[in-house]
């Protein structure tokens, strides 16, 4: 059985790491219901998201083998 160090930590059971799919540098959250507490990993949110769009916003109108070409260096539309 996991015990609370000095500094308030616990190892969570590797079977319930497994279960709940949690990784090291996962989030995870306590849920309290009057005298119980709940842990479950934190889900992605939209918060998570909003600061990457529009960040491929140059891109659009582009077929995606041009963008992997010029990105590896073999654009055709260069002649030698």
């Amino acid at each position: 059985m996991p015990k609370v160090t000095q500094k308030g930590q616990v190892t969570i059971p590797r079977d319930i790491r497994l279960l709940l799919g949690i990784k090291t540098g996962d989030e995870i959250v306590f849920e309290l219901d009057k005298d119980k507490a709940f842990l479950k990993k934190k889900g992605a949110s939209v918060h998570n998201f909003k600061k990457y769009v529009g960040f491929l916003s140059h891109l659009k109108g582009k077929k995606a083998d041009d963008v992997i070409n010029e990105l590896r260096g073999t654009d055709h539309d260069h002649s030698r």
